[in-house]
């Protein structure tokens, strides 16, 4: 008895054709879907790590009964950045009480007689930095890579941060970026205000090397809910 080899069918030249267009409008319909759930993730692991940070700055305080010296030195409400180096050394030592070597990647016990060392008197830990807070650089960084990370803090106690003008203008632009200009123009007055003792952002800037979205660690967005 002979055995039947099956034959086997490709598909034809129209059908793969048909495949890859399914495919294609399959692939634009999640496309951006995929994207902003990815950008979703990232917002919110910045804006945890963000946090982390608040909240090691308030231990800080209530240990040394005052925020760490270097994000006293401008006026309240006047951000200080991060990219920055003497401020990033500055910010590290201050949670960490240890220096950081961005070129090394590798963590150096403070110097005796250090100027620095100001910002940590008595090298207490309060936050135990992680490798994905640091960017490919070396330096902290968002979940994008971006370094232009603003710190500022309550100086006078009174539990509110009033920005300055220009950092106001420049939180009113990014948001418009995904936000009804109208509705960010009348929320304006709101935003200029912190109502927290510590606050930790990063905007959206087409013009870095990066792609940061915009992220606070404050509730920002209840005020641009529409009515």
């Amino acid at each position: 008895m002979k055995n039947k080899q099956s034959k086997i069918r490709g598909f034809t030249l129209i059908e793969l054709m048909v495949v890859i267009a399914v495919i294609g409008i399959l692939m634009g319909m999640l496309g951006p879907k995929v994207f902003d759930l990815l950008t979703s993730s990232k917002v919110k692991k910045s804006q945890a790590v963000f946090r982390s940070w608040v909240t090691q700055l308030h231990q800080y305080k209530e240990f040394y009964k005052y925020f760490p010296p270097f994000l006293l030195e401008e006026d309240e409400g006047k951000p200080l950045l991060l990219s920055d180096d003497t401020n990033h050394e500055s910010f590290i030592i201050a949670l960490k009480g240890m220096k950081w070597e961005p070129d090394m990647s590798e963590w150096q016990p403070l110097e005796q007689g250090s100027e620095l060392r100001d910002q940590n008197r008595k090298g207490r830990e309060f936050h135990s930095f992680s490798e994905d807070e640091f960017g490919p650089d070396g330096y902290l960084a968002d979940s994008w890579g971006g370094t232009k990370i603003r710190v500022l803090v309550d100086q006078d106690g009174d539990g509110l941060i009033k920005l300055d003008s220009a950092a106001v203008d420049e939180i009113i632009s990014a948001l418009k970026q995904d936000n009804d200009a109208d509705i960010v123009d009348a929320a304006k007055e709101k935003i200029s205000v912190i109502r927290e003792k510590v606050g930790i952002y990063v905007l959206y800037d087409e013009s870095g090397e990066t792609e940061s979205e915009n992220v606070f660690s404050w509730d920002i967005g209840k005020y641009l809910e529409e009515d």
